[in-house]
Formats: C-alpha cells, sequence, structure tokens
C-alpha cells in the first residue's frame, strides 16, 4: 500500500482532519510495507499561508503519527514540494485533452450559472460556442458524458456516479488560470504511485471526476487504486468542519489542553459507536477498521 495525507493550506486543521490522518496512518501502519506520502496540496495559492503549512506539522507531530517521504518543514515544502515546482505536468494533461478535443473554453459566471439552473449544475451553455482557449475571463472546461462512472469503494460500496448530474463539464483551469483540484490530485496521485486514497465522503463526486479524467488520460497507474471514502465529523448544526482561525482548530483546542489520546479516543468512539478509552496510539492499531462499519457521521482531505 502506498497512501497519503494531502492536506490543504487553507486554514487550521480540526478534528475531522485529525481523524483523517488517523485512519490514512491506521490503515498504512496495519498493512505490510505501507508507505505514507505527505502532500501538502496548495495549488490554490490565493488561499495557502505559512501559518497553515506550518499547522499541518504540528499537528501530525502532535498526534504522534509519522510518514514515510515529503516535506519536513516549512522552507523544505517550499523550496522542493510545493505544487508550483509540477505545474508543467499538470500542463501537459491539460495539452493532451486539448489535442484529444475534450475541452472547451467557457465566460459563464457562477451567478449566471444559478440564473440558468436552481441546482447551480452546469447547463453546458458555451460547449458548443468554440469560444479560443485564451477568451478573456474563460475558464476552460471538461466535456462529461452521460455513461456512469463506477466507483468501488472500500467503506460505502460500488456507486455509479452521473457526472452530467453532479459535476457537468467540470472546471480544470480556473478564469485566473490556476489548475483545478480535480486535475492537479490526479496527476500527483499518479506520478507519486498512490494506490490507496483515504479521502472524505463530500469528495464522492470529484473522486468521481478524477476516475473520468484518468480514464480520458489512460493513466495506468490511477485505474488500479483503491479508494475509502469516510463519513464526515459533523457540528451541532450538522454541517460538515471546515477549516478556520475560531475554536473547531486543532491549534486552539491544544493549546486549552487538548491531549492527543482524548483524540484517540473521540476518534475510536466515533468509529465504533460506543466509548472507547484509548490511552496510546498502538491500541488503534489492534481495531480492523475497514470491515467494521461505522454508523456517524467523518472530514474532507
Amino acid at each position: 500500500m502506498r497512501t497519503r495525507f494531502a492536506p490543504t493550506p487553507s486554514g487550521y486543521l480540526h478534528i475531522g482532519n485529525a481523524y483523517s490522518f488517523l485512519l490514512t496512518w491506521i490503515l498504512a501502519r496495519q498493512s505490510e510495507g505501507g508507505e505514507i506520502l505527505l502532500r501538502i496540496d496548495d495549488i490554490d495559492s490565493t488561499r495557502a499561508r505559512d501559518e497553515y503549512i506550518e499547522d499541518i506539522f504540528e499537528t501530525i507531530d502532535w498526534l504522534g503519527i509519522d510518514y514515510d517521504n515529503g516535506p519536513f518543514s516549512v522552507d523544505d515544502f517550499k523550496k522542493n514540494w510545493t505544487q508550483e515546482l509540477r505545474i508543467h505536468r499538470y500542463q501537459r494533461a491539460f495539452d493532451i485533452l486539448k489535442e484529444q478535443g475534450d475541452l472547451f473554453a467557457c465566460t459563464c459566471s457562477r451567478k449566471e450559472i444559478y440564473e440558468q439552473s436552481e441546482s447551480g449544475i452546469y447547463t453546458g451553455k458555451c460547449r458548443d460556442l468554440n469560444l479560443p482557449f485564451d477568451t478573456q475571463d474563460a475558464a476552460i472546461r471538461v466535456k462529461t458524458s452521460e455513461v456512469p462512472v463506477i466507483l468501488e469503494d472500500l467503506f460505502i460500496g460500488d456507486v455509479a456516479i452521473d457526472l452530467e448530474q453532479t459535476m457537468k463539464d467540470f472546471v480544470i483551469r480556473r478564469k485566473d488560470g490556476l489548475f483545478a483540484y480535480q486535475l492537479a490530485s490526479l496527476i500527483d496521485d499518479e506520478d507519486d504511485g498512490i494506490d490507496f486514497i483515504v479521502r472524505g465522503e463530500d469528495l464522492v463526486e470529484s473522486t468521481a471526476a478524477q476516475i473520468f479524467l484518468g480514464n480520458k488520460l489512460e493513466l495506468d497507474n490511477f485505474e488500479n487504486v483503491e479508494f475509502l471514502h469516510h463519513p464526515l465529523l459533523v457540528d451541532e448544526k450538522g454541517e460538515k468542519l471546515s477549516k478556520s482561525n475560531g475554536s473547531d482548530a486543532i491549534k486552539t483546542l491544544r493549546e486549552q489542553g487538548m491531549t492527543p489520546e482524548e483524540v484517540y479516543s473521540g476518534f475510536a468512539e466515533f468509529y465504533l459507536g460506543e466509548e472507547v478509552n484509548i490511552t496510546n496510539i498502538e491500541q488503534l492499531l489492534e481495531i480492523n477498521f475497514i470491515e467494521e462499519e461505522g454508523d456517524e457521521d467523518w472530514d474532507e482531505e
């Protein structure tokens, strides 16, 4: 097994992120020869900040988990691991899709899309307009298909996802020129030889989009990736946690005296559905998290 932690440095990490890290770490360490890569997804440079990158290292260290490859500091990350160093790889994949006729330029704004569709799902308005790719303020979209994408998942089972109904003609290069998560994450996983991906169930549609792109690009490694989409940890309003500077941030909870053992126990209780007292991280390695089913709701990548 070769898997990864892939946080985005767009805010301070929260308990849901810690639970996702723990699950990934446990499954890798339970697998003979399992390896973990730390990949910090900073493709959206407009949101990345050094303090958020540092928070990733501090959280991993505080949790008492480790990884086998990847950056070890903010400076090391920025010099050797930032996704900016991989833009040529994203561009190559983009060019292949363009040469195959799979892409088109679109000038629709979010407001216009919602005016065209109450659901907010893109209608395909610009698909056949043949706008030049260098049209000002144009995003580049990929033409999706009515053929469902089949996702085989170790937690939620097999799912058929119709991208036309969920992410029709999704964006792969934004209007500001930045490549979208779906393309960058796919190419990184392919290049890094990742064969096991743990992520939140809110990213099921993104996974389907990546499988779709992987098939278009004929990425052999990605065809064999195993997926586990875990349930989300939610707040008192039933909404998924999001990165922030607030009271839910691990940084804040750590400063208030929370211990890693409390997180371990909460993690086990959340997954098993019963109160569990975990006094050290090794106890978590004794639990089979793939065959047991969870009843509650875990967080995004």
